[in-house]
């Protein structure tokens, strides 16, 4: 599928992983739980806050950024047939704690929420994303908020979540494009946002099968899409693109993997987000080999189910790799990235 800032990081991570990876998010795949504690015929919550996505995801940065919040819910039945079901005409509403009320509305289709789901799989999405969000008060790095759902048969489940503080690139304008050394690994360093437990990178890489025809390397997926994790609160520097692409490994050709450990080829550009994530998501992804945590999903949602609740906040650039661009100044009309000591 075509990834996105809403959906990119979540998806992997509740697909491959996710595959959390975190977006925009939230798109997700649908997958059978692995709970400390697995009830039966019990409504999951799934439930994600996205501050500061770019406009246009993938493919287009935009010069604003937009917020997201997402409820997947579903019921996952137990027995022979163990399957997921819908769970329509729920309230889902989100509190912050200065009173402003953000009430989710119900889709038709699960599809802004859902990815893919397995056989006899299925969920209800509940979304307010642009333009829903235009009239509401804006949210913002460092909210509490609180997650209610109440369902048709009176099930209600409760969570809630501090969105990551803000935080910003090291050397780096947030939305900004510059010139990086082709072939060479560039560092990305930010600073800590308060609250986050991981940091969720995410880039798409264009122009590769050009760049990398004359050295007879042949390039299947252009984009590229791959993903990158800082794994602490405290872990805020990752070399580009050599630290991406980690889960990606067994599904990354082999040459392309080895050229892109040394740098970004001449001639091609990346997009790359940054998403500081909460507590409440890095402790319920898991999956593949992506277990931030451990391997047992930890719920965040309390009451008449289980699920998470988590939020996010992002940050993004673009790099575009040229031969010996000149320390400091401009070239082709743009800035040279600042390569920044961690």
């Amino acid at each position: 599928m075509a990834r996105t800032f809403e959906g990119g990081w979540w998806n992997l991570a509740r697909g491959a992983l996710l595959a959390a990876g975190l977006a925009v998010v939230a798109g997700c795949e649908l997958q059978e739980l692995t709970l400390a504690e697995p009830p039966a015929d019990v409504v999951v919550a799934e439930g994600l806050v996205q501050v500061g996505l770019p406009v246009g995801g993938f493919g287009g940065l935009g010069s604003t950024s937009i917020d997201r919040i997402s409820v997947l819910l579903h019921r996952t039945v137990q027995g022979a047939d163990g399957r997921n079901e819908p769970v329509p005409g729920a309230l889902v509403q989100i509190t912050r704690s200065d009173g402003a009320t953000f009430r989710l509305r119900e889709l038709v289709e699960s599809s802004p929420c859902v990815s893919s789901t397995p056989l006899n799989g299925t969920g209800t999405c509940y979304l307010l994303g642009p333009p829903d969000l235009l009239g509401e008060p804006r949210l913002r790095p460092g909210d509490r908020l609180d997650l209610e759902v109440v369902t048709l048969s009176g099930e209600i489940l409760r969570s809630t979540s501090t969105v990551p503080g803000a935080f910003s690139f090291v050397g780096l304008e947030n939305q900004e494009s510059c010139a990086v050394t082709a072939d060479e690994s560039f560092p990305l360093v930010w600073g800590v946002s308060e609250g986050a437990w991981a940091y969720v990178g995410e880039t798409q890489i264009y122009g590769l099968a050009d760049a990398l025809e004359p050295r007879g390397i042949e390039v299947d997926i252009d984009p590229l899409f791959l993903v990158g994790l800082a794994i602490s609160s405290t872990d805020t520097v990752i070399a580009y693109p050599a630290e991406f692409g980690v889960f990606d490994r067994f599904d990354l050709d082999r040459d392309v993997a080895v050229a892109l450990q040394q740098g970004l080829p001449p001639g091609t550009r990346a997009e790359v987000t940054l998403s500081a994530v909460d507590r409440n998501f890095v402790n319920w992804v898991r999956g593949g080999n992506f277990n931030p945590s451990g391997t047992v999903r930890i719920p965040s949602v309390t009451g008449d189910g289980t699920g998470f609740f988590g939020t996010s906040v992002t940050q993004w650039v673009e790099l575009r790799a040229f031969v010996d661009p000149p320390a400091g100044g401009e070239l082709g009309g743009q800035r040279v990235c600042p390569v920044v000591t961690p």
